[in-house]
């Protein structure tokens, strides 16, 4: 029998009988809260007088655990050979159990302050460069959930696209969560996959445990699958490790939510903003390949990087001509360069595009001060020589200051140049 959508998620914290068993705990669990507030307190200062180094964090990840009463079993061990790990998503502190014994970083697209995101092992999706991180910390592989949100663990939702290539080789990990009295997640009609669920963080601190446990299983290889093929493997293989099902609903399609044809509506206009930012600083770039790219990545700086960097091939669009306008004042300010799509390979040519680059600003910059105006008012100023200001070049440039000399020599040519 097929499972509904009302049995993937909990609506309410409490089922059956917890709620009067909760009742009665209630009393130490304030005190608990108490206690894990002040480790959250001595966690804040730690993270801030101690240097970042492997021990102090693995000190940190451990008192982290203890703040929210969290803990972790692993089953299985982490292949070094994989940097990218996907793994079901239960709950909002998966990546700090993660992170805790695999050692992993989290990418969420929730915006948290600095110290609690490092804590928890979250970066930042929309501002996460892959070659970077890898040179940073090429030891920490990458923890994807591509659920897109938490579930009460009894089936699997369908996985989203990728937000960037994800390698040949990936470890699969079956993530499942324990706790008594109340459910570890519950689902609201507020709920985003950009915002942080607060009010399931809170409940860890006053819940008496909650355990975790970490099934690292056997890394799968790409092999000839593209990506939509290699993910739907992964998510089998994950199903099959938990005993649980593989539904073909997805996250922003659960009940409690914006209805379906709004929501559908509503991430078209969202695509079609981001396409526009992508193609401002992008003219070049085909819409068509621009939101190809956006429906993979759903961030509009992962995307221009893309594009920069060659990730994503495309054929640059053809520029309609534009008929040249007469006057110096309709000239362009500068002609800014079609992107081709290739990053650079030598460090030669990378240096030769950016003084181009550098030479061009210089230009603008001095057209902008050589305007005809500017030497008007020269030449009005220089009038009181009593003589045409031509004649007094050669004096000028002998009186004036040897750091004024080149601008003076710059606004000689330009009145020369407008027959001033």
């Amino acid at each position: 029998m097929a499972i509904t959508v009302d049995k993937i998620f909990n609506a309410h914290r409490f089922s059956g009988d917890n709620a009067l068993q909760f009742l009665f705990y209630l009393p130490l669990g304030i005190l608990l809260m108490a206690v894990r507030i002040i480790l959250a307190l001595i966690l804040w200062i730690a993270s801030i007088i101690l240097p970042d180094k492997s021990g102090v964090r693995q000190m940190l990840s451990t008192l982290a655990c203890w703040t929210f009463g969290v803990f972790v079993k692993l089953k299985g061990n982490r292949d070094p050979r994989c940097s990218v790990l996907v793994s079901n998503c239960v709950s909002c502190l998966d990546s700090l159990a993660a992170a805790h014994v695999l050692g992993t970083i989290s990418l969420r697209k929730w915006k948290l302050p600095p110290f609690f995101a490092s804590t928890l092992g979250i970066r930042n999706a929309a501002q996460f460069i892959r070659k970077q991180h890898f040179s940073d910390s090429p030891s920490k592989p990458i923890l994807l959930q591509p659920e897109g949100g938490p579930t009460n663990g009894k089936a699997l939702l369908k996985f989203t696209d990728w937000p960037f290539p994800i390698g040949n080789r990936v470890q699969p990990v079956a993530i499942t969560v324990e706790r008594p009295m109340t459910n570890v997640s519950v689902r609201r009609p507020s709920d985003s996959r950009d915002r942080f669920p607060w009010s399931d963080a809170l409940w860890f601190l006053c819940a008496p445990a909650t355990m975790y446990t970490l099934h690292a299983l056997p890394p799968l290889e790409r092999g000839d699958d593209d990506d939509s093929a290699f993910a739907t493997r992964l998510r089998r293989t994950i199903a099959e490790a938990l005993q649980i099902e593989a539904t073909e609903f997805r996250w922003e399609d659960l009940p409690g939510g914006r209805p379906a044809g709004r929501s559908r509506q509503g991430i078209a206009n969202e695509m079609a903003r981001m396409a526009r930012q992508v193609r401002e600083v992008l003219p070049a770039v085909p819409e068509r390949d621009v939101l190809r790219d956006l429906a993979r990545t759903r961030s509009v700086d992962v995307t221009i990087t893309n594009f920069l960097e060659g990730i994503i091939p495309y054929s640059p669009e053809p520029q309609a001509a534009a008929e040249p306008l007469a006057g110096p004042s309709h000239a362009p300010k500068y002609v800014t360069p079609v992107p081709t799509g290739v990053f650079p390979k030598s460090a030669k040519e990378r240096q030769l595009s950016f003084q181009e680059r550098k030479e061009q600003m210089i230009a603008e910059a001095r057209k902008r001060f050589l305007t005809a105006k500017n030497a008007r008012q020269f030449c009005i100023r220089e009038k009181r020589y009593g003589s045409p200001p031509v004649r007094r070049w050669p004096v000028l440039l002998y009186e004036c200051k040897p750091d004024r000399r080149v601008h003076l020599i710059f606004i000689i040519e330009e009145l020369y140049k407008n027959n001033l």
